[in-house]
């Protein structure tokens, strides 16, 4: 999926939302937070999400009935620490935490993100890390969740999004982006991606793509199969 063109909240947003189920809120202790971490400096082989609690982050344990988008200058740059955004009229929607907010510059450059779903006792293997997570998140250069380069007023100012979407390891997954982050969409998981995850993918390419056990072991099945039939 490539979205190079799009520089308005409401194409994106269409794109990125063609499948959008409906969850109930989440009461399953299989469904994990979701965190994200932002940085000014790239955090390599130091990323651990139990060394890194001093950072701005988000949080929620919700699975969102449609994608949000959450600008950072309004998060971090207030005296809220938590909120709700209401999605249905039965009052589901997205319950959201933040910390560290005296620690936000809005000036500063936060090209550095931490971001963590992790299962900490899976019961098969459909819910160890690197598999499809009940949330995907998505991070952009411009604010509404947009790719317009802020810094570039030509039409032709378009930076990359960078999806996260696969369950991550105990101490999360970090990546480095060429800008900084100013949004991030939150959304329920694709169940149409063919047990297939993004992993840090720039603009949600397959070639940063993972494919889930399952889906690997029935292609083989599928491959012995036919061999046996010759």
């Amino acid at each position: 999926m490539q979205l190079l063109t799009i520089a308005n909240t409401g194409a994106s947003l269409a794109l990125l939302s063609l499948s959008v189920p409906v969850h109930a809120q989440n009461s399953n202790g299989l469904n994990p937070n979701l965190t994200l971490r932002f940085f000014t400096s790239s955090q390599g082989d130091s990323c651990d999400f139990g060394a890194t609690g001093q950072a701005i982050t988000f949080t929620t344990d919700s699975i969102p009935q449609r994608p949000h988008c959450f600008d950072l200058v309004d998060l971090f740059d207030g005296n809220a620490t938590s909120g709700f955004v209401n999605q249905t009229s039965g009052g589901q929607g997205i319950r959201w935490s933040i910390s560290n907010t005296e620690a936000y510059d809005a000036s500063a450059n936060y090209s550095s993100v931490l971001y963590r779903q992790h299962i900490s006792n899976p019961n098969t293997d459909d819910q160890k890390p690197g598999h499809r997570a009940e949330r995907r998140a998505t991070i952009y250069p411009g604010k509404g969740c947009t790719q317009k380069d802020p810094n570039d007023n030509s039409t032709s100012g378009i930076l990359p999004w960078f999806g996260l979407s696969c369950l991550s390891e105990d101490k999360g997954r970090c990546g480095n982006t060429p800008y900084s982050i100013q949004s991030f969409y939150i959304q329920a998981g694709d169940p149409d991606s063919q047990n297939q995850c993004w992993d840090f993918a720039k603009n949600g390419q397959s070639g940063a793509a993972r494919l889930s056990t399952s889906a690997v072991a029935a292609f083989v099945a599928l491959v012995v199969a036919v061999c046996l039939a010759l």
